[in-house]
């Protein structure tokens, strides 16, 4: 028969293979008895003869290109069992897809049977897709992979696509494997198997990352796939690659179809299928190929996510997981519900170093350090669980979970600070390093990720500052006391020297709900911008000698605010000023006051000082004199938080005051008893007696300002009738009330 003449005549790319028949059913060697020039043009059909390269009608096909299991399963079928195969392929170092037909000739000879082989290239994929609408493999895999176009959550989206492409391949097992060439690693991007399957998954042996890369060298430069389904091809594995053909036996498979998963020329993974009907090899093939060449730049997409989120959660120094992974970690834990423990580690010294030896021999130390620490869980039980991290300098986290006992956890952190007991060689220097460690332990410790970094951090700069030869440190809330004072303090001390403390004004009422005026309140917000309680930094300022600093401030700008605003409404109200003792008591104060009266414009009786009871005990001379000096200028004077303290009726009665102020306390429990309602009636009487009007602080509900009324108050200031305000609630309430 003209075989070359059969394929000249075509104007595809075309050739006839010959496929040697075997007595078993099975075939021999497969060669390319004629091709035509578009063929031999496409896929470059030449080999080397008397120093001329041509084409060799007859010659085995691996003289022309690599040795492809798939190549020869197509011309088996076709020439030996008859039938006619459509299907297709994607080189990768080639870029193209193949449109393969191929048709089985009548003709046969003694050794030989033959077929009409097609490759008809497409680089577009969209139209090559188009044309296979028809087929159910290709409807299957494009409605499955239109999932990752679709999908937030990549990794999931792919756990659920593998699990329909090993349904459409009726195998046990799909799995897709990602390589790290540079860690030597793989990881398994997905995977899905049969219930109950027994397969032993490759997580489960060691070393498989050798394995894996074993596979690029066997699918070779055109990178088509492997295909394993049978005992003679099973036999083949163990000749070329023994050690992947062990696994096989061992994880009882015996059948696979493995791609690579490539974009451009990266070679990125791979994707097999496991033990299913031979009889559908063809199918399976194509399906893997065709959710393979969808899967490349998904998966592409997902390694470089991978490895950014890898260099933002890595100590670039150390490589040890940063904070942001810290916080990640522990935050994983909690959702658990797991008992652990946070332990916070910092070099003793450090500091020392780096002035000594310079930067260089500092980050050397660092990275001598951790990769000591990194050795430390081969030393551990299989029951405690470690995770390491650097989350900047000489500062690591150490979170510890799966121990029994306080005694085991100390022996597990025990085992970092003895691995820093021998000599640090760094650059020819021998270097003793130490560590102090504190420790807070979930859910006892704290019930959220910061309070637990927090605690841990206190206790450790606890154990520091200390100075002993100890160096580890359970938290207690003991601790977090003057840790809190502390963050207060420097939250005041930044901000009055950033000038941000403000104040807020509450309004002050008769009883007719007519307005009085309004008492003048410190507010302050930390660095983040939260607001900081009155409750927390007033005691703290006082504590610390900052509230008469803290008292400067906020008077001075309510002051402003105030004479400002009764420029602007003539209203005759009065602003009260707190001050402490501390504040009243220096030397200037009244030279203070008086400059404050002239800045701000504020007629001297429309302004009123509160001072508490106490200035009664500490220093009552000088404190009668100062007032005497602010009574002198027509100041107001107010008593404030009456009855908390321990002033004498004889102090009170030389007290030249006007307002008498209840303190809230009392107000809360005037309704629970007959007797609390009778000694509020009786401050406000003995108030009454020595020529003092009385304003009840802190009335909230209805029945307290009935009972107000009834026993003789004159003045009540609270939630019921006016949050504090802001400057400008101020100015919309006195325009609501027909004063602005």
């Amino acid at each position: 028969m003209d075989f070359q003449g059969i394929v000249d005549s075509l104007y595809s790319p075309a050739s006839i293979v010959a496929v040697e028949k075997k007595q078993d059913g099975g075939y021999g060697s497969i060669r390319i008895a004629a091709g035509n020039k578009k063929y031999g043009e496409l896929f470059n059909i030449r080999k080397k003869v008397d120093e001329y390269t041509v084409f060799v009608p007859g010659s085995e096909y691996t003289d022309y290109f690599q040795e492809n299991i798939n190549f020869e399963d197509v011309c088996y079928r076709s020439a030996i069992l008859k039938e006619e195969v459509h299907t297709y392929a994607h080189i990768h170092n080639v870029e193209i897809w193949f449109d393969i037909y191929v048709m089985p000739l009548e003709y046969e000879d003694d050794e030989n049977a033959y077929c009409l082989y097609f490759s008809v290239p497409n680089d577009n994929a969209d139209s090559l897709l188009d044309t296979f609408n028809t087929s159910d493999t290709s409807k299957d895999v494009l409605k499955t992979c239109i999932k990752l176009h679709k999908a937030n959550n990549l990794k999931e989206a792919m756990e659920s696509v593998i699990a329909e492409i090993r349904m459409i391949c009726k195998a046990e097992g799909c799995t897709v494997l990602l390589m790290n060439y540079e860690e030597e690693e793989f990881s398994i991007l997905a995977s899905n198997f049969v219930p109950n399957s027994t397969i032993k998954r490759v997580t489960q042996f060691k070393g498989y990352y050798d394995i894996a890369n074993s596979w690029k060298d066997m699918l070779g430069e055109q990178g088509d796939c492997i295909i394993v389904r049978n005992d003679e091809e099973m036999d083949h594995i163990r000749e070329i690659n023994n050690p992947w053909y062990q696994t096989l036996v061992e994880a009882g498979v015996t059948s696979v179809v493995l791609f690579p998963l490539r974009q451009g020329n990266e070679l990125l993974g791979f994707m097999w299928a496991v033990n299913f009907d031979t009889e559908n090899t063809q199918h399976i093939k194509e399906t893997l190929e065709l959710t393979a060449f969808f899967l490349s730049s998904h998966t592409a997409r997902y390694k470089m996510l991978m490895r950014l989120r890898h260099i933002s959660y890595t100590d670039a120094l150390t490589g040890l997981p940063n904070r942001f992974a810290l916080t990640e970690h522990i935050a994983e834990l909690m959702d658990q519900g797991k008992k652990f423990a946070a332990v916070s580690i910092d070099l003793n010294d450090f500091k020392h170093v780096n002035n000594t030896f310079g930067f260089d021999t500092g980050n050397s130390v660092l990275i001598e350090v951790a990769g000591r620490w990194k050795a430390v869980p081969e030393t551990l039980s299989d029951k405690a669980e470690v995770y390491l991290t650097c989350i900047g300098g000489d500062e690591f986290f150490l979170v510890v979970s799966g121990y029994e006992s306080e005694e085991e956890l100390k022996s597990v952190v025990s085992s970092y600070s003895e691995a820093l007991s021998d000599a640090l060689t760094v650059e020819r220097c021998e270097l003793y390093v130490s560590a102090s460690f504190g420790y807070a332990e979930f859910p006892t410790d704290a019930d959220n990720t910061d309070a637990l970094i927090s605690h841990a951090n206190l206790a450790m700069n606890e154990i520091k500052k200390r100075n002993s030869s100890e160096h580890l440190l359970k938290y207690t809330p003991e601790l977090l006391k003057d840790e809190h004072i502390l963050e207060i303090e420097n939250a005041i001390r930044n901000a009055l020297e950033n000038d941000t403390i403000y104040f807020n004004l509450q309004p002050q009422y008769d009883l007719d709900h007519k307005l009085r005026g309004f008492e003048s309140l410190a507010r302050m917000k930390d660095s983040d911008g939260k607001v900081i309680s009155p409750a927390e930094f007033i005691p703290v300022a006082e504590k610390v000698g900052l509230i008469d600093k803290l008292d400067g401030s906020v008077s001075r700008k309510a002051a402003m605010f105030f004479g400002e605003l009764l420029r602007k409404t003539g209203a005759k109200l009065t602003l009260s000023l707190n001050t402490s003792v501390r504040h009243l008591m220096k030397s200037d104060f009244v030279d203070e006051i008086r400059k404050l009266l002239k800045d701000s414009g504020i007629p001297a009786s429309q302004l009123e000082i509160e001072i508490t009871e106490s200035i009664m005990i500490d220093s009552v001379d000088k404190a009668l004199r100062c007032i005497d000096e602010l009574k002198s200028m027509g100041i107001q004077i107010a008593i404030d938080d009456f009855g908390t303290g321990y002033s004498s009726l004889s102090y009170l009665n030389r007290f030249p005051a006007d307002l008498l102020k209840i303190d809230k306390s009392f107000i809360d429990e005037m309704n629970k008893s007959e007797s609390s309602r009778q000694y509020v009636a009786a401050i406000i009487s003995m108030g009454h007696v020595m020529g003092f009007d009385v304003i009840s602080e802190g009335v909230e509900e209805a029945n307290q300002l009935e009972t107000l009324k009834d026993i003789g108050c004159d003045y009540v200031q609270g939630f019921i009738w006016g949050r504090p305000l802001s400057a400008e609630d101020v100015e919309e309430l006195l325009r609501s009330n027909g004063e602005a």
